[in-house]
């Protein structure tokens, strides 16, 4: 009996020296900024994306809806102007006491909606396009989507372009407007009519006639 209890307590303090020696040997787990020194960049592996996202593969089929009344049900979806903002509705009113030009027009259009208009600064091509007076027409647009204003203020010449991350707006000159213009200008210069030749006149004889 006393050699159990004997074995019985050599076994204990071994296994609470080995736990004793297991947690002082333990290493420490070192920190987030040690594991990841640029935290500009700072991706954690345990960042999932949402299961239902917004902006993924769109289900029409599946329409939630919330009750607000007896009779009335309210679509708890996002509008199409709140998920996609180039969507959502405007309405230019520009006073036309104010000789506005087609960058104070676009800034106006711009206001609140989330986007913000490119520099010009080193494009000859924008800095043309922005200082254009606005036309009388543009003065007043809408409603109508966002993007619809800004083409319009843009003009045929110029495309809409659109950097998503800064939510900001320019315009670009379209290539084939450029090309169009320059054939269509050495068709017009190929098919002028040549000019037309003048022959003399010959002197008229004398209506005297008389002989000398």
């Amino acid at each position: 009996m006393s050699f159990r209890l004997h074995h019985f307590s050599l076994l204990t303090a071994g296994c609470a020296v080995a736990v004793l020696s297991g947690c002082v040997q333990q290493p420490v787990a070192p920190s987030l900024a040690e594991q990841y020194p640029d935290s500009q960049q700072l991706e954690l592996p345990s960042y999932q994306p949402i299961a239902n996202d917004l902006y993924g593969e769109q289900q029409p089929d599946q329409l939630e809806v919330l009750r607000t009344g007896r009779y009335t049900l309210v679509s708890t979806a996002a509008q199409v102007g709140q998920s996609n903002l180039l969507e959502q509705t405007v309405q230019v009113r520009i006073p036309t006491r104010l000789k506005a030009t087609v960058a104070d027009g676009v800034k106006h259009t711009l206001d609140r909606s989330g986007y913000q208009l490119c520099s010009a600064k080193g494009k000859p091509a924008l800095e043309t396009l922005f200082s254009r007076p606005l036309p009388a027409a543009h003065y007043e647009l809408g409603p109508m989507p966002l993007h619809a204003a800004l083409q319009l203020l843009g003009g045929s010449s110029y495309q809409l372009q659109v950097e998503p991350v800064k939510r900001e707006v320019c315009f670009g000159l379209r290539v084939a407007t450029l090309s169009q213009a320059s054939t269509n200008t050495d068709a017009a210069v190929l098919a002028a009519p040549a000019p037309a030749q003048v022959s003399p006149v010959p002197d008229s004889p004398s209506l005297g006639g008389g002989q000398p």
